[in-house]
């Protein structure tokens, strides 16, 4: 059976007093309204006795606030979104905000519901990592005065965005090979072709050409048995060195080389866009470029709390350096 809520009301006939009493004091104005110390304690304590837990959306209705961000990200069981989850989090926490998450697994559908939710319990704000494209937001983003901010994926200049310069970062890794790749597959998962791959892909595109390196686009089989053959052939037209777009597809790949008996750092060279803990301690060890996540989600935070406070316009675009973790399969 269904226990009912403590309410204002109930601790009001418990003691004795009005409700506006007990009010003032569970919100810190017994004093200001002339409330006995005696009288606040019994209420307090009446309050605790009976396990009172405020209502949070009429205090925030009261407040005009929620103190509350919602965060919208793509896929919250990648190491890189679990990592910005928590760098918010901690960062909303210092401020004296609560934070919402919601998880859209890539689904533009789905994306759109979940921000429409969040619109509905009156978020202060929002930091995204966007599935759609700008194009398909802009009509639900329309529905809201509130300030949002662009983390990790881009959607179009006039908003705000925090993040790395993807087409330059990956254009740069092309001459951090070790040896001049005869040939270069970039490597990402099958059907993952976002924005931030899409700019990868033209930065190691350009990168090539300029380079003059022939290079070839392989999305990767969920399969391994499927996999195994897409390397096997690779192999096979001289391809000896793989750019991987991000972390997901690199275990995956790394056992089809060693299945097709292929060693990293002598006969094939990887490098991965996006680092991951594991890469340490996998033989050999994999170089990664490093994006400061935890940098990321501080200036995240910190842009759209400025944007609460003094109504900035949208429009600043927050581009952060990456490291290159050089270990040895380059």
């Amino acid at each position: 059976m269904k226990t009912k809520r403590t309410s204002l009301e109930d601790i009001a006939k418990a003691v004795g007093v009005s409700k506006a009493t007990v009010s003032f004091v569970l919100n810190g104005k017994g004093d200001q309204f002339n409330i006995s110390k005696a009288k606040q304690k019994i209420i307090q304590d009446t309050a605790k006795e009976m396990q009172y837990v405020p209502n949070f959306f009429a205090k925030s209705l009261r407040q005009g606030e929620t103190k509350t961000i919602g965060l919208v990200v793509s896929d919250i069981s990648n190491s890189f979104y679990a990592e910005l989850c928590k760098s918010i989090q901690e960062q909303l926490h210092a401020n004296g905000y609560n934070l919402f998450i919601v998880n859209t697994n890539d689904d533009d559908k789905l994306e759109l519901s979940l921000i429409r939710e969040l619109f509905q319990r009156s978020v202060d704000g929002m930091i995204v990592s966007p599935s759609n494209k700008i194009e398909k937001l802009e009509t639900i983003l329309k529905e809201t005065k509130i300030p949002i901010v662009f983390a990790d994926r881009p959607v179009d200049p006039s908003m705000d965005f925090v993040g790395v310069d993807n087409f330059t970062e990956a254009k740069n890794l092309i001459g951090k090979f070790s040896k001049k790749p005869n040939k270069l597959a970039v490597i990402f998962k099958a059907n993952s072709l976002v924005v931030t791959l899409e700019d990868r892909i033209k930065g190691a595109r350009a990168a090539c050409d300029e380079l003059n390196i022939p290079m070839e686009l392989v999305q990767l089989p969920d399969s391994q048995s499927k996999a195994n053959t897409v390397i096997k052939e690779l192999l096979n037209n001289q391809f000896d060195s793989f750019l991987v777009l991000n972390n997901v597809v690199v275990m995956k790949l790394l056992a089809s080389l060693r299945n097709n008996k292929s060693e990293i750092g002598k006969n094939a060279r990887l490098i991965c866009f996006d680092d991951d803990e594991a890469f340490e301690f996998v033989e050999p060890p994999i170089t990664a470029l490093r994006q400061p996540i935890k940098e990321i989600g501080k200036q995240a935070v910190d842009r759209v709390l400025a944007r609460i406070k003094d109504h900035l316009e949208p429009g600043n675009q927050n581009l952060r350096t990456c490291k290159l973790i050089e270990r040895k399969s380059h």
